[in-house]
């Protein structure tokens, strides 16, 4: 594929009031999940970020995972591959699931450990801290107190990032971000469900709605959600900023294999890797109830790509600069996008239906999807471009399509599907 494109717009105005203030100086790779070791976009912008390989102290926290050993030295021979020195990462044993893979150790008995002052000591001196994937509830169960307050461990995890390091995670190391958490749920259960704030038990049921708690709260600009595309997750994304609109208006999705990056001094944020992360904004939408149903209108919706980033102070998007417009060189002609099925050759991702289908695409201005979610019932999502709408594109350096989006309209509304055989 090729686009023959004319001047780049190396700046567009990003449709938000985003960020208030932020006096954090530390970074965050923020990790959709799915992190394969080979991405060295990521890795190598982690281990930089907290200080290069020959300087880099890692600090792993593997509290979410339900095979903590395992996941730590995962994760410990992937940075050893990028050059950081073995005896400079450090296993934190803070976990409340056993590893099967330790028999001499019960890994259960890790669980109070986040109020071991000599662990907190070993975090505190470094330059990194990595939160392994899992289940992001046990996270908050092992490094926050009943009353709310930090644990030791937590409370030296803030220091490496007031400090200036870098604190990231992968999956549930992901959700624990946000001061507001998704802890669980599905798009279609959150649109018909909502937010349920409350549950008792290890598994949430996907079904049921979205279940929204509270996080560690080291990005402060939005929500996180994570295996973005991968698991459809932009409906309980959308209902979980309704929840607290007046506190939470930017939601982040972030699509696995690929991070979000936080540049604290910068105050910039960027990504990497082989997906996307795509930025919701409500702060403009209305939502309204139809028998307990939600009617959405005026999401705005961007998607961005390895390379791209968001200048917070002045809410621009800055497309990588390999990057060209598509207004006025779109590759696609395709009249009646979206509506996909077994017998369209068109995929139907999120990622394809904005891109491809929509900013991509000359023969439509909107495009419409139906997602069902009984017999007769179902959810019609609108996209559509509209004066602030800009797309760029590029296939280098590795010939696959990439592109960055910003600012589609999205509406969502509930709807009932009558079907009638067609009579003379």
């Amino acid at each position: 594929m090729t686009h023959k494109n004319g001047i780049t717009i190396l700046f567009i105005t990003f449709s938000l009031m985003l960020f208030g203030q932020n006096r954090q100086e530390g970074n965050l790779v923020i990790s959709g999940g799915g992190l394969e070791n080979n991405n060295s976009s990521v890795f190598t912008q982690l281990i930089d970020l907290a200080g290069g390989p020959d300087k880099a102290s890692f600090a792993v926290i593997p509290s979410a995972s339900g095979v903590s050993v395992q996941s730590f030295e995962y994760f410990k021979k992937t940075l050893v591959s990028y050059g950081v020195k073995p005896d400079k990462i450090n296993l934190i044993p803070v976990a409340m699931v056993d590893d099967d893979s330790t028999e001499e150790v019960d890994e259960t008995t890790w669980i109070n450990n986040g109020n071991d002052v000599q662990l907190a000591g070993i975090v505190r001196n470094c330059s990194a801290v990595w939160f392994t994937g899992g289940d992001q509830m046990r996270t908050i169960k092992c490094l926050v107190k009943n009353d709310g307050s930090k644990t030791p461990v937590l409370e030296a995890v803030w220091e490496v990032f007031h400090n200036g390091g870098v604190v990231g995670g992968t999956s549930a190391g992901a959700a624990i971000m946000s001061k507001a958490m998704i802890g669980g749920g599905n798009s279609i259960g959150a649109l018909t469900h909502g937010v349920l704030t409350n549950f008792e038990g290890d598994d949430f049921p996907e079904s049921d709605g979205v279940l929204l708690s509270k996080g560690l709260g080291f990005f402060a600009h939005g929500i996180v959600d994570q295996h973005f595309d991968a698991r459809a997750r932009i409906g309980r994304l959308i209902i979980a900023l309704f929840h607290d609109r007046e506190n939470f208006t930017y939601g982040f999705g972030i699509d696995e294999n690929t991070a979000l990056i936080y540049l604290g001094k910068d105050k910039k944020l960027k990504v990497a890797g082989a997906g996307g992360v795509t930025i919701i904004n409500t702060a403009k939408a209305e939502i309204t109830y139809h028998n307990h149903l939600p009617e959405i209108k005026n999401l705005v919706v961007s998607y961005l790509e390895d390379g791209d980033m968001l200048d917070i102070q002045s809410e621009k998007v800055q497309p990588s600069e390999i990057k060209k417009p598509t207004l006025g060189y779109e590759y696609y002609n395709i009249t009646n996008p979206g509506k996909t099925g077994i017998f369209t050759g068109y995929a139907n991702s999120f990622r394809d239906l904005i891109t491809k289908n929509l900013i991509d695409n000359k023969g439509a201005n909107e495009i419409q999807n139906l997602n069902f979610y009984n017999d007769d019932d179902a959810f019609l999502v609108t996209m559509k471009k509209n004066i602030q709408s800009a797309g760029f594109y590029t296939d280098k350096p590795d010939g696959k399509d990439h592109y960055t989006v910003v600012d589609i309209i999205m509406n969502i509304e509930p709807v009932t599907i009558e079907i009638k055989p067609l009579k003379n």
